[in-house]
């Protein structure tokens, strides 16, 4: 497959070190695998729905992970003694322990208001946890190939796709939801641990060779970024220079705002509102919730193929993708009229969700893809938007987290 042709990554020495096929596996599971507890726990809204009747707990949930996410990923950017691999092998085992309890949770006896607070409690420990992977995979990654960039990117699109996958398995098998879903976060764990074993063996392959440094620092400076200069021998060092964030956010401000945008809608939507459509024409698979479990497997189908599609860009580049932004966001009134009722056609939700998704995969992965190809941006101020990148990512996950929120309470959704 022509997805799987060797790339190149820069070594110690400058050499390049092949993209193999199990190197580009690796890394598409690890990113399928390192967001898959939230992924999970979107997936099993029906049982949320089950313990909780009279109220949308997506909602709550969506906006506790994404302020969890954010202020922990703030915090870690203020550190400066945090290793990559205790980072990364401590944040499988937190996402591992917190799945692990609610899986064990459905024997536990506990009121409905104390397993309320009990499942926001750990969803605000998984965000903690997995923010520790996210920042320390991307910062990782960013000394690939950016073939393995991409790899990553279709994992976290696969991500919810699994997740969904997964869960309609898991329906079908049992015959009810709270058997089902004690198998489904059993397969949840299992993917964790290949999660976690994969990045074990990446960093075993001789693509990871340079990275040694960044995994183990030397004693008495274990900045992230001393080791990460430590990857270039001092003769390919560059000089040391100020950089003026301030110059480069002026490069790339309009940019961040799109990402940001783009983001916002992803949330505003999924998973509160998509799961908040109601069953209408086909009242058969209204029975344990299986219409919403199937809007969200069309979503995270087309959001995986517009994922694959980006290489087919036709005339879209930095300059003009926010006119995909401007697309996504008429999509919006019409997925909230879908689930207000004012649209009352499941065929027309079906439709609505299938172009959502696409719109999603493809401009949301194109629009991250092309703030790099910028022109004027050195290597550093490439590093620095990167970081803008990531800011603009999480602020928008977490403003359409509360967005949706909102209208949920507003239009009585969220009930």
């Amino acid at each position: 497959s022509a997805l799987f042709l060797p790339m190149c990554a820069p070594s110690q020495a400058g050499h390049f070190v092949k993209v193999t096929r199990g190197a580009y596996a690796r890394m598409v599971i690890i990113g399928t695998g390192y967001l898959f507890p939230i992924s999970a726990i979107w997936a099993a809204f029906d049982y949320w729905k089950h313990l909780f009747p009279n109220t949308n707990v997506e909602f709550p949930i969506t906006c506790i992970y994404q302020v969890g996410t954010i202020l922990t990923v703030a915090a870690l950017s203020l550190g400066r003694s945090f290793k990559f691999k205790q980072r990364i092998y401590g944040a499988f085992a937190g996402q591992f322990l917190g799945l692990l309890t609610i899986l064990v949770s459905r024997w536990i006896s506990l009121g409905d208001g104390t397993r309320y607070v009990s499942l926001m409690a750990l969803v605000l420990f998984l965000s903690v946890v997995t923010a520790f992977a996210d920042s320390s995979l991307l910062a990782l990654n960013s000394q690939y190939s950016p073939k393995m960039q991409e790899a990553m990117q279709i994992g976290i699109g696969l991500s919810t796709f699994v997740s969904v996958i997964y869960r309609d398995t898991t329906k079908l098998m049992a015959a009810s939801v709270a058997d089902a879903t004690t198998i489904y976060f059993g397969a949840a764990l299992v993917t964790i641990l290949v999660c976690a074993s994969c990045f074990y063996s990446l960093m075993g392959m001789p693509i990871s060779a340079h990275l040694h440094n960044v995994i183990k620092p030397e004693d008495g400076d274990n900045t992230d970024d001393a080791a990460t200069q430590r990857l270039l021998d001092p003769s390919d060092r560059p000089p040391h220079h100020s950089l003026h964030i301030a110059d480069v956010f002026s490069k790339v401000w309009f940019h961040e705002a799109v990402i940001f945008a783009q983001l916002i809608i992803t949330l505003t939507c999924y998973p509160a509102v998509v799961t908040a459509i109601p069953c209408v024409t086909f009242t058969s698979f209204d029975e344990d919730h299986w219409f919403q479990t199937i809007l969200l497997t069309v979503f995270t189908t087309a959001d995986v193929i517009g994922r694959f599609s980006v290489r087919f860009r036709g005339p879209l580049g930095y300059s003009n993708i926010w006119m995909t932004l401007v697309f996504r966001a008429l999509l919006v009134p019409i997925l909230i009229s879908c689930a207000t009722g004012s649209i009352s056609s499941d065929w027309a939700s079906l439709s609505a969700i299938f172009v959502f998704g696409l719109a999603n995969g493809y401009s949301v992965s194109l629009t991250l893809i092309t703030v790099n190809e910028i022109p004027g941006l050195t290597a550093d101020e490439l590093k620095a938007t990167g970081r803008f990148s990531a800011v603009s990512l999480n602020l928008g996950l977490c403003l359409g987290g509360f967005l949706a929120m909102g209208i949920g309470l507003w239009l009585g959704i969220a009930n």
